[in-house]
């Protein structure tokens, strides 16, 4: 439908019409105004455009407003004759239809208004509001076609599932619609919208169409007859699967609207008109940028749709179909600068090039064949003749690449190009090295290796890790490769685990052949990719090796020379090459460990590399593998670990187990001879600190040490004893120091020694008798023997019990124990002593122990009786404790009592502490208490201190304990009997 065809309408009539007038309407459509609309849709600001008609010749299928312009000036003459004829001339006009007045004289108009029934319809054509009312008038008769066209499409919309319901009928519809929104500029995407609508309508009924079939002929396959098949598809659409005669490209074809509104089109000739329409609709828009976007899944979508309505047409129609559209809209694109470099248009660029290529393919069109055949010829013609006697843009280019080779390489070149040129300007490296590697498919088949090299080498590197693709690449990059680069192309391809082993063999052959041929300076290529580097392990010292654990890919073994370069300085700032696999991947391998040659075996390899020559403290750089002279296998530059390059001194351990002090012990001294070896009779005097005694009872001791080959060891065994300075010592440590020849300065090495036991004593009280018990546990991991213990007193006499001079073994878990009876009087200043014995090793220990006044001074006795009238103490009743204090003999100063009980078993009812002032040798207490519970009870304890009453130096009094021993309680350990309490009747 054409636009034009579709305008509003504004009829005239009268004699008031002239030049003047038709100007005045002429500019309706000069400014925008503001289209407000009903259901609650934004307003929008478009501008109206109108056709001009006389009132006899106006068509009737257009929104429109008749316009009477009267030419009377005269109020009389309104009165008496044209007041009668506009008043006919509204009767004249059809109900719903817009129709305006337009009188000459401002008071005509102003007498119209009065005596009309609808006075707003009246106006003054010297009015400043005429263009404005006009303009309001046709939008509302455009709005309300609008409603009325609309409601149409909807109630059609929802007849579409019933029976004689026809698309063609209803794009008919729906396109008035489109084309009635189309004549308002402004409102292009309301047209647009509608155009959506039925290509979208149109998709829907095709898939419905597909899952129908899809259903149906799974259940025919099973035979399920007694099952009610899915209703078929609509009537209408079995048109649309006519077979196809021809294919044109875009346009505007009346004959093909007809067609569609008909049910008479083909599937590719509706696809077309709806989407020149949205082409045509996008540029009245200006938005070029949707062309291409939309343009791709259109032609995506036909092909689609070309197979699930099964058209039949002729073997590459549908290419030919999408060629010549995407020429057409690449066409289009390029009228706007920023558009033909897209995404969209690089994509569909990228499509025409896939079905240029299927069409080269099967017309005999591609490089490197014998041309067409007279049937792919024959095929060629009839294709163009599907394109139609005079092609839009793009159909005469088809039609000459379609039977030329030479066209047909050109136009695919460009179209590749254009494609490869614009994904690399946006970026999209990805879809870039893709189609790189089709344009090396097909610059292979022209016989052009190196332009096919250069895409596929792009491409390689996109692979992203998928093995299978990466070695499909690898092996058409090899067949456009010579020289080194082809030596590399095929050692990775014998080293990849994808392929056959026998496939693997014959790159393996090849590769040594190649190796044949390659000049002197041969080629590098990084270690990686045919060997994998485990690990490389350095070791530092005299000697300066490294283990290589690596693991090869190879089908067969390889004789390599090793060699891994060691970097004794910061690396300097070099320049970035351009190629990653060039010779910038050795690096300087001036100082490196080395070996002679060694054979690589498939799989996990270990091999030592030495250093040759004199190196320096660096660290482990590259490793090389340089194969038949020729080919170097080369790790990329890292820090694989730390040499050092040490001094060549003779170094000293100590081997020894647990060494015992006080006991003769015997520890190693081992010499490992450095660089320059050991003479025979080295002297080498030890000297050992206050504590520590070598040898014969000495501190300092020469020795001499044989004759010791570099690297080679020397033991050396010596006798020592350990004196601890105190006793409290559990773990000693004793440094000596070795002065030899051997090093430029005295030599330490520490020695440890632990004391192998342990003594503690406690002293026990029976009455004024005194007894001393010494523990003593082990310190160490060995069992000894002890025997001959002693006590010795600075005052007094002791007594030992029992009396036995059978050794005792002492373990490390279990201490022994040592009782002497005591006879003194006064401080205790004692000296214990005992013999150890260790696999016939003898030894001694001894310490001492201070303890200050521990004669017994005071005696306590308590004891707790039932109160008076009681026979025995109950629960909760009142009872009385006895409390007696004596002393042995005068004491100067007073004493303060506490009792202590367990308040879960006894309650104090009276006093619990006191002060007593024994004047008296002995000093009796009754204090009241009340057992809580029955049974045992233990005896509530009383605690004795020494009170020193405030004096002038201090203004609180102040309390001593006692010493150990100073205080006896006869009563400590009694239990008094507890009866339970009488059970009230």
């Amino acid at each position: 439908m054409n636009y034009e065809e579709s305008k509003a309408v504004i009829t005239y009539t009268g004699e008031g019409w002239n030049a003047n007038a038709k100007s005045l309407l002429e500019a309706v459509g000069a400014d925008s105004f503001e289209w407000r609309r009903p259901l609650g849709r934004g307003p929008k600001h478009v501008r109206v455009e109108a056709a001009l008609f006389a009132a006899a010749e106006a068509p009737s299928n257009r929104p429109m407003i008749h316009t009477f312009w009267s030419a009377c000036t005269d109020v009389d003459t309104w009165r008496s004759s044209e007041k009668d004829r506009v008043e006919r001339w509204i009767r004249s006009i059809a109900a719903g239809v817009e129709w305006l007045v337009v009188l000459a004289a401002p008071k005509v108009a102003d007498k119209a208004r009065t005596e009309l029934k609808q006075s707003e319809r009246c106006i003054s054509s010297r009015d400043p509001a005429l263009l404005r009312r006009v303009r309001q008038m046709l939008l509302t008769a455009i709005s309300n076609e609008e409603q009325r066209l609309g409601q149409e499409v909807r109630r059609e919309r929802e007849r579409r599932n019933e029976q004689g319901w026809s698309f063609g009928e209803y794009l008919a519809l729906q396109e008035q619609l489109a084309a009635l929104l189309g004549t308002l500029k402004g409102a292009e995407d309301e047209a647009l919208v509608q155009y959506d609508e039925l290509d979208a309508l149109f998709t829907q009924f095709v898939r419905n169409a597909s899952l129908i079939g899809k259903v149906n002929f799974v259940l025919r396959n099973e035979k399920q007859q007694h099952l009610n098949f899915l209703s078929e598809p609509p009537p209408w659409l079995n048109s649309f699967s006519a077979p196809l005669k021809e294919w044109r490209g875009l346009g505007i074809d009346s004959n093909a609207r007809f067609a569609i509104v008909n049910s008479d089109a083909s599937l590719l000739q509706l696809r077309v008109y709806l989407f020149t329409r949205q082409l045509n609709l996008l540029l009245k828009m200006n938005q070029p940028q949707q062309i291409a976007e939309r343009c791709l899944p259109l032609l995506q979508i036909c092909s689609n749709e070309l197979r699930i309505l099964e058209v039949d047409f002729p073997e590459g129609a549908a290419s030919c179909w999408a060629v010549q559209v995407s020429l057409q809209v690449l066409h289009v694109c390029r009228k706007y600068p920023d558009q033909v470099h897209s995404l969209p248009a690089a994509t569909l660029c990228d499509y025409a090039c896939q079905k240029l290529f299927q069409l080269g393919e099967l017309l005999g069109l591609m490089p490197g064949g014998q041309g067409p055949s007279s049937a792919q010829i024959d095929a060629a013609l009839w294709l163009g003749a599907g394109l139609g006697p005079e092609p839009p843009f793009g159909g005469e280019q088809l039609k000459e690449a379609l039977g030329s080779p030479a066209a047909f390489q050109k136009l695919y070149l460009e179209l590749a190009e254009l494609a490869l040129g614009t994904f690399k300007h946006l970026g999209r490296s990805r879809s870039a090295r893709q189609l790189g590697h089709q344009l090396a498919n097909f610059h292979q088949l022209r016989g052009d290796p190196h332009l096919a090299a250069a895409y596929l080498s792009d491409a390689l590197t996109a692979v992203e890790g998928w093995p299978t693709l990466e070695i499909h690449i690898l092996s058409q990059l090899a067949e456009c490769l010579t020289g080194e680069k082809l030596a590399m192309a095929r050692a990775r391809l014998a080293a990849s685990l994808t392929l056959e082993l026998e496939v693997r063999k014959q790159h393996w052959h090849q590769l040594l052949q190649i190796l044949k041929t390659l000049d002197d300076d041969g080629c590098v290529m990084p270690l990686e990719e045919v060997f994998d580097l485990v690990s490389v392990t350095p070791i530092s010292g005299h000697r300066q090796q490294a283990y290589v654990n690596i693991n090869s890919r190879l089908p067969e073994a390889v004789l390599v020379n090793p060699s891994l370069s060691v970097q004794t300085s910061l690396p300097q700032v070099s320049r970035k090459e351009s190629n990653p696999r060039g010779r910038r991947l050795r690096g300087n391998f001036s100082a490196c460990l080395s070996s002679e040659p060694i054979k690589i075996q498939p799989g996990l390899n270990e091999f030592i590399l030495n250093a040759q020559g004199d190196l320096h403290t660096g660290h482990l750089s590259q490793l090389s593998l340089i194969m038949n002279d020729k080919m170097d296998f080369v790790s990329a530059e890292a820090r694989l670990g730390i040499i050092e390059v040490k001094k060549g001194e003779t170094t000293i351990s100590v081997e020894s187990g647990q060494l015992l002090a006080r006991m003769p012990q015997k520890f190693q001294l081992r010499f490992t001879a450095g660089t320059d070896g050991i003479e025979e009779g080295t002297e080498v005097t030890i000297k050992a600190p206050r504590g520590l005694s070598l040898g014969d009872g000495g501190r300092q001791i020469v020795i001499e040490l044989p004759k010791t080959e570099q690297g080679q060891d020397t033991v050396v065994t010596l006798e020592a004893i350990a004196t601890p300075p105190s006793a409290k010592s559990t773990d000693i440590e004793y440094g000596l120091t070795l002065t030899s020849s051997l090093w430029d300065q005295a030599y330490p090495v520490s020695v440890h020694f632990t004391v192998p036991v342990a003594a503690s004593v406690k002293l026990h009280t029976a009455m004024k008798t005194k007894f001393l018990q010494v523990v003593v546990s082990s310190t160490c991991r060995q069992r000894l023997m002890l025997s001959d213990p002693t006590l010795e007193l600075s005052l007094g006499t002791c007594t030992p019990l029992p009396i036995s001079s059978k050794p005792l073994t002492l373990d490390p878990d279990r201490p022994l124990s040592y009782i002497w009876q005591l006879e003194i009087e006064g401080p205790i200043r004692a000296k214990f002593n005992v013999n150890l014995t260790k696999d016939e090793v003898n030894g001694a220990y001894n310490c001492e122990f201070e303890l200050a006044e521990c004669a017994t001074m005071i005696f306590v006795n308590s004891k707790v009786a039932a109160a008076s009238g009681a026979e025995v103490c109950r629960a909760n009743a009142m009872c009385h404790l006895h409390l007696t204090v004596e002393a042995s003999e005068a004491i100067g100063y007073s004493l303060m009592y506490e009792l202590l009980a367990d308040q879960s078993m006894w309650a104090v009812c009276g006093r619990t502490a006191g002060v007593l002032n024994l004047d008296q040798p002995s000093h009796n207490l009754v204090l009241e208490v009340m057992p809580l519970t029955s049974g045992f009870l233990p005896h509530p304890q009383v605690r004795l201190s020494k009170y020193i009453p405030a004096n002038a130096g201090s203004t609180h009094p102040k309390l001593e304990p006692f010493g150990p021993g100073q205080v006896y309680n006869k009563s400590k350990s009694l239990q008094v009997h507890v009866l339970p309490a009488i059970q009230s009747s």
